[in-house]
């Protein structure tokens, strides 16, 4: 049975969402998957960029970005998934990693090439998972964005 790895994560400000692994991740997960019993460790506890909000058709513009922790993940039949649901990014940091590390340096490598607005999302939400720290209006200014790229979604489907 094909699979494809469905990703349990939590967002700074509380909302969880699935996620499906990035393509180009999911060959080191598979491997571990078809290897080792523990295959989850890795993933489990990790901060990982994910979209929060959809893709356009016309790629258009690229919706905001953000860090959630991964709170569970399981191995699903590529026949039975639903497939409007979005893929995380690439980049991901283990938590045996990321827990060790200053939220400098987990910033740094997660904020990759992305918008202003973005990296400061990134930024948040590192701040957060390694400190605790709250950010509402960056938080705020990213679910406007959500609305705004859902309302781009619209405008460009509805024709």
């Amino acid at each position: 049975m094909p699979i494809m790895f469905l990703i349990h994560s939590q967002l700074s400000w509380g909302e969880k969402q699935d996620y499906f692994l990035a393509n180009d991740v999911e060959p080191g997960l598979m491997h571990r998957y078809q290897t080792r019993e523990d295959w989850q460790e890795v993933i489990i506890d990790a901060l990982i960029n994910v979209p929060v909000a959809p893709y356009l058709p016309s790629n258009s513009v690229i919706p905001p970005i953000s860090t959630a922790k991964v709170i569970g993940v399981e191995a699903v039949d590529i026949q039975q998934a639903n497939q409007n649901i979005l893929r995380t990014r690439s980049q991901f940091i283990m938590a045996a990693v990321w827990k060790k590390q200053s939220s400098q340096a987990n910033y740094n490598f997660l904020h990759h090439d992305y918008s202003k607005w973005t990296q400061r999302q990134i930024k948040a939400d590192v701040d957060y998972w390694c400190n605790g720290h709250t950010h509402p209006f960056i938080t705020l200014v990213t679910k406007l964005r959500r609305a705004r790229q859902r309302y781009r979604l619209h405008q460009e489907t509805k024709k």
